[in-house]
Formats: C-alpha cells, structure tokens, sequence
C-alpha cells in the first residue's frame, strides 16, 4: 500500500522509522557508558598504559642487577609514575573524617601526615591508621583513598568513664583506663574520682555495680582503692563506706535496700563498714552518739 500524496510504500516507511529508532537507542547506551566512567580515569588510563609496562621492564633490570645506575634509573620512573598520576588528577583535595567528636582535629590532620595537592598514590592509609589509632580519644581507625582525590577516615572514639587522681593530678580515664585528658575535666562534674595506683584497672567493675544501684551511684564522689584490694567509698555527704574485697555486688545491694527501708545515709553517720557478710556497722559521729545517750532524743 502506497500512502497518497507520498509515493513511498507504507512498508519502506515502517523499515526506516524502525532503522533510525535503533541506531538512537545505540547511541544513546554508547554515550551513558562514556558517562559510567569518571572523567579523570580515560586520562589515568592512557597514562598508565605507557608507563606500567615500563615501570615493571625497569623492576625487573633492578632486580636483576643491583648496581647504582639501575637503582637511580627506578627512582626516576617512580617520579614520572607519580607526576603522570597528578596530571591525571590523583591528588588529594579533600579529606573527609566521620565519627570524629573529641579528637583534637589538629592532632589528627598531624598524625593523617597528608597535604592537600600532593599525590594520593604516594600516601599509606595503614601508616596513616597506626599513626591515627596513638592518639588518646581513638580506640579504633579505618583510613581509605577514594579515588580520584579523596581520603577518608572513620574514627571510633573511647568512652569516658571516671576521673583518675594520680600524684595529686586529675585525669579523664575511659573504661580500660586509658588517660583521654587532663584538660576541661569540669565538663563531666558528675563521674566518680577514682584513687590508687590499680584503680583504673578495676574501676570499670566498681562503676558498673554501683550503676545497678542508682540511688548509691548518684551519691558516690570517690572511690579510693585500699591495699590493692578493696574499695572505699567516700559519698558526697562525706560518709565513708568500706566496701569487702569479695561479694562487692552482695554489699552494695544490702546497702541499697536498707537506705530505701530506713534511710541511713541522711543521718549523722561517719562510717558504714559492709565488710563483714554477716553484718553491717555504723559509725556515728560524736555528737550523734552523745545524742543517744540522752532520753527521749533520735539520731
């Protein structure tokens, strides 16, 4: 069938419209496979064309004879390796750094060791994370390149747990009782002070039996280490708690249970000795004892 006015068969017209709808759809799958790549790697890519293969002719004579000349010859192949990958865009422009809350930025970007515009080829991530992982606040680094220009570093920071006196000197301490800092320690006025020289070592166990028993935890404002042994409380009111060397959760519940039974710690008390399991003494103060022995009078 010819349409009319045309001359040309409906059929042929059909084929053409068919032919020029596919060629389009080539075209189109070519340029959105062009765009898959990065602009800077068809640069990188012809760079390192040229240069790989002679860099691993130039290995191989290194290895093969170990003379000056060879060594200088390696030396300057490596130059043009990292130029030529400059030229293509693989330099460090950004540095992007997540979990960072207490780390000094300053001490990181000292201990990252990078320069933005120098080649991110040349720089060592894992030198870079051992470096990282020194500094007090970090417990834990991944350091990345992300091509063409980026480092990236994810950070875990340490937990604070309690103050650490030390020759007279208070210090931030995390929960394995690394020091995190001397400095702005009046930004965590509530956390326990911790004496003795073995106290951060066991004061992760203390913290976390006292916050099983809110009441006496909010209380606590030291707990000094006795003989390398034992704990004594000193609780903000001043009362001083003897804590035993063993069954310290026991000890702590039976405290708790009395103060919520008979209020004992707002009284005129100096002491409470718990380390004996079968009882509980306390220890009044002068006053409070001469109290006792008036008729008719309460402590």
């Amino acid at each position: 069938m010819t349409r009319r006015g045309t001359g040309v068969p409906d059929e042929l017209r059909a084929r053409t419209a068919e032919r020029t709808r596919r060629n389009a759809q080539r075209a189109a799958q070519k340029a959105n496979r062009r765009r898959a790549w990065p602009r800077w790697t068809a640069k990188a890519v012809r760079v390192a064309a040229v240069l790989v293969p002679l860099a691993g002719a130039v290995g191989a004579g290194a290895w093969a004879w170990h003379d000056g000349a060879h060594l200088r010859l390696a030396e300057q192949v490596q130059a043009s390796l990292v130029r030529a990958s400059m030229e293509a865009g693989l330099v460090v422009r950004e540095v992007m750094v997540e979990g960072r809350s207490e780390t000094d930025a300053d001490a990181l970007m000292r201990a990252l060791d990078v320069v933005r515009g120098s080649p991110i080829l040349v720089f060592d991530p894992d030198r870079a994370r051992v470096e990282i992982e020194r500094l007090p606040w970090v417990a834990a680094a991944t350091v990345e390149r992300r091509l063409p220009d980026t480092v990236f570093i994810r950070l875990t920071e340490r937990r604070p747990m309690a103050l650490w006196q030390r020759e007279g000197r208070l210090a931030l301490i995390d929960v394995d009782g690394v020091v995190l800092t001397e400095r702005d320690l009046g930004r965590y006025p509530d956390f326990p002070i911790l004496v003795g020289p073995d106290a951060p070592q066991h004061g992760q166990e203390l913290i976390a039996l006292l916050k099983a028993q809110p009441m006496l935890h909010r209380r606590v404002e030291a707990a000094v280490r006795v003989g390398d042994r034992r704990w004594n409380l000193k609780l903000r009111n001043g009362i001083e708690v003897r804590l035993p060397e063993t069954g310290l959760a026991e000890a702590l519940r039976q405290l708790a249970d009395l103060e919520e039974k008979h209020p004992l710690l707002e009284r005129d008390v100096v002491a409470i000795d718990l380390r004996l399991p079968d009882r509980l003494i306390v220890q009044t103060s002068a006053a409070a004892a001469e109290k006792i022995r008036l008729p008719g009078e309460k402590i």
